[in-house]
């Protein structure tokens, strides 16, 4: 072999790998970005902007593996999750099935309702706002 043999072929290799690392990456889902930070209890503030019911904590966390937990209050639920530009996709849920108050049962079917559809998501001085066509949750955290 010649040295612009050996070059060349270096060349390749090289870029070869650069190309399948850039494949890699971009074929990966985008999950929550650096400034909502992961494995934080996000506690549920408001609905629609009617408050929530302070002693039934609605809470989600959202994982760096693309998972979501939480409590709607009355009920856990868990499941998956993406983002991409700025819109959240959650589910399919999994939840418990306990009984409820109706007071806190409404309030869980109207977070869950609105976790049930692409919401656009925002972070403003502490707070995570999700807002939707069928409706707006706003979390602090804990």
């Amino acid at each position: 072999m010649t040295k612009k043999h050996i070059t060349s072929s270096a060349v390749r290799i090289t870029l070869i790998c650069l190309v399948l690392l850039f494949a890699g990456c971009s074929a990966s889902k985008s999950k929550l970005t650096a400034d909502l930070p992961l494995q934080t209890k996000w506690i549920l503030e408001d609905i629609d902007g009617t408050g929530v019911i302070d002693f039934a904590q609605s809470w989600i966390i959202f994982t760096k593996d693309g998972n979501v937990t939480g409590s709607g209050g009355c009920n856990r639920f868990n499941g998956s999750y993406t983002l991409k530009n700025n819109t959240l996709e959650v589910g399919p849920l999994a939840s418990t099935r306990m009984a409820c108050t109706d007071a806190v049962g409404s309030q869980e079917f109207k977070f869950l309702q609105a976790l049930d559809q692409s919401l656009n998501v925002r972070t403003e001085n502490g707070l995570l706002f999700m807002e939707g066509n069928g409706g707006s949750l706003r979390f602090s955290t804990q």
